[in-house]
């Protein structure tokens, strides 16, 4: 744990750590950075490049940022094009029964130098909230953040039987529940691209550390990671893990314990765990009576548009009204 330092500039008080252990050590109220050690000095140099950005901002008068830059020693700038667009395979079935070529030699942009140079252009620089007052960012991302936001006072309760300290005796006293927590399911199997399952898999992990998730991803096997594990997570190792086919068994296994979720954001398309099982076709009615999961709220992105709930949602008893299909979402990836 170390606060973040600037050879320029004064940066805010912000601790940086890799270890989350180290999040109990860290001061009440001040912020911090959990990360890889390797990606520190690309933190401070986003954090660099916000105060000259405010500085400007706050000036009131035409600027241009990358000249800014420039004037303040980041003489490493770049300009060039975009790279070759990610390969998609993609399949129009209705139910997607066609056999999948898992052996297929499927294309993935890396972590090239060429990269870590674009992350360092100033071209890049990009302020989130302007983002959001343009509405920039794809309207499924809105309908996430307000279905799972939570608001505190929801669990403050009065407990009758507590010990009061002011009124000393057992006069009750406000006390503080567990929020229950939200799930994302991936079905990443070979019937979903590629370039689709590495973007839910990579947001997966930002919005389970951000909303309180756990994760379930679904392939050759079902895995499931808590909130305490999201840290841990590898997209690249879990995509080669989980495998491309489908399975029904150990997600109804999953389902068997009593859980609560608030939420379940649900990626995917017409495969469902009924049609993978071992022992024989499960229907959508017997699912949903073995189902013991409480999921108030479900949010259903499957890939071909909003006329059938994503697969692996299918055995959730929610009411149509509690359910969100989100539309169009796709061409955000294309």
């Amino acid at each position: 744990m170390e606060l973040l330092k600037s050879n320029k500039f004064k940066l805010p008080t912000l601790y940086f750590i890799t270890d989350r252990k180290e999040i109990k050590d860290i001061p009440v109220g001040i912020p911090f950075i959990y990360s890889d050690e390797k990606m520190k000095s690309y933190i401070i140099r986003l954090l660099e490049f916000e105060i000259l950005y405010q500085a400007a901002i706050r000036s009131g008068l035409p600027f241009n940022f990358k000249q800014i830059l420039i004037e303040n020693g980041y003489k490493d700038l770049e300009d060039f094009g975009a790279g070759s667009t990610t390969y998609m395979d993609y399949s129009d079935s209705e139910y997607n029964e066609e056999l999948v070529d898992l052996d297929v030699e499927y294309e993935f942009i890396k972590d090239t130098e060429e990269f870590k140079r674009f992350c360092l252009d100033a071209s890049c620089y990009v302020d989130p909230q302007k983002l959001k007052d343009l509405k920039v960012f794809p309207i499924w991302l809105d309908s996430i953040e307000k279905a799972i936001e939570t608001n505190i006072h929801n669990f403050a309760v009065y407990n009758n039987s507590m010990y009061n300290k002011k009124l000393e005796g057992m006069y009750g006293a406000l006390e503080f529940q567990s929020p229950n927590r939200n799930l994302i399911i991936n079905d990443i199997s070979g019937s979903m691209p590629k370039a689709i399952s590495m973007f839910i898999l990579t947001h997966s992990k930002n919005m389970a550390e951000t909303y309180y998730c756990d994760v379930m991803i679904t392939g050759s096997i079902t895995i499931i990671i808590p909130y305490e594990e999201i840290h841990t997570m590898d997209v690249e190792e879990i995509y080669s893990k989980v495998g491309r086919n489908n399975e029904g068994d150990m997600f109804k296994a999953f389902l068997s314990e009593e859980k609560h979720y608030k939420t379940a954001i649900v990626f995917g398309d017409n495969d469902h765990p009924g049609g993978y099982m071992k022992s024989g076709y499960i229907a959508d009615s017997d699912g949903k009576e073995l189902c013991k999961w409480k999921i108030d709220k479900i949010i259903s992105f499957h890939r071909e548009g909003t006329k059938y709930l994503a697969g692996y949602a299918r055995w959730f008893n929610v009411d149509e009204e509690n359910i969100e299909r989100i539309a169009n979402w796709v061409k955000y990836l294309d």
